[in-house]
């Protein structure tokens, strides 16, 4: 396997302070990286990597039930989930605990505004815009999930490939997401500088991604279900995630952090060496409870699990 050593991917400075190094938990791949930190911009990235092209062959020679994207998973059982209504109980948490990976909110009049969505997976995220009014695209390298995007949305538009290769017009969307795709890119600021190439005046970007410096980042390392070798290539922080946005243009600049309610229970499970895929979440509930107060402090303490950035064009 070829290794390369990487400068740090948001602003190529080669000074890093050693955080850990890690193998690859979850996928059955003999692999091994060490996450260091940017000493200028803060950015948590993988130093020594394998080849891109390796990691593609990665992504490609899974085993069917330990998937980096959807796995073995069933239209129709995605739209039966994503028809689910929300219960009365999580419509009043959501009045006093945002939902950030709802946004935008708002309704808008069938096909008025376009949202693009980049590593939109199986596409099941996208149903609740779609019932919103919004006309609906993604991009996504993989072959099977675009097959289940078209069947679970066939009036939306989807596109297999690179974001850099898919010709799209410029300032063709009113908002694009970026929903925990950014940290497996090999170049996270050629993609940001094409999604602002894609908004149009006024668009909006929204990005999710693993926070580098989390709770579990800090103090669970390697068992953070955030430390992924060899696909996350780079875990942002406040600082390198508000770089990247204003190096690409970007205004009004929010930063938010997150705490997703199976980030802290996947990582203890983890952590005590379970069987664990993306696609399996099968947790004790009572784990969840012990764990939602501690996340939700973790991110008043500037230790949430995931960051939400914004930008405005």
């Amino acid at each position: 396997m070829k290794i390369v050593e990487a400068n740090c991917p948001v602003c190529d400075n080669s000074e890093y302070n050693f955080l850990f190094r890690d193998h690859n938990h979850r996928d059955k791949i003999d692999c091994s990286s060490s996450y260091v930190q940017c000493k200028k911009c803060s950015l948590v990235y993988l130093r020594d990597r394998p080849s891109w092209e390796e990691i593609v062959k990665f992504y490609s020679s899974m085993y069917e039930d330990h998937t980096a994207n959807t796995g073995q998973v069933d239209a129709v059982e995605l739209r039966r989930q994503a028809e689910i209504p929300v219960t009365k109980w999580k419509q009043i948490l959501r009045k006093f605990r945002f939902r950030p990976h709802s946004w935008p909110l708002e309704s808008v009049q069938d096909g008025n505004k376009r949202l693009l969505d980049l590593g939109c997976g199986s596409g099941a995220k996208l149903f609740e815009f779609a019932e919103r009014g919004y006309d609906i695209w993604g991009v996504d390298v993989g072959k099977d999930t675009i097959r289940l995007c078209k069947e679970l949305l066939p009036e939306g538009h989807f596109i297999q490939g690179e974001l850099q290769d898919t010709d799209l017009p410029d300032g063709h969307f009113d908002y694009i997401r970026i929903d925990n795709a950014l940290e497996h890119v090999p170049n996270p600021k050629e993609t940001i500088r094409e999604c602002q190439r894609l908004l149009c005046v006024g668009g909006q970007l929204m990005v999710y991604v693993p926070h580098g410096r989390s709770f579990s980042m800090r103090f669970m390392k390697g068992n953070s279900i955030s430390s992924w070798t060899p696909f996350h290539l780079q875990l942002f922080t406040k600082k390198s995630l508000r770089q990247l946005l204003e190096d690409a243009g970007f205004k009004h600049i929010r930063i938010y952090e997150y705490n997703p309610t199976s980030w802290l229970p996947l990582s203890i499970m983890q952590w005590k060496k379970q069987k664990q895929t993306s696609i399996d979440f099968n947790y004790p509930r009572l784990l969840a409870l012990v764990c939602y107060p501690i996340g939700w402090l973790a991110a008043k303490c500037g230790m949430g699990e995931e960051l939400v950035g914004i930008g405005k064009l």
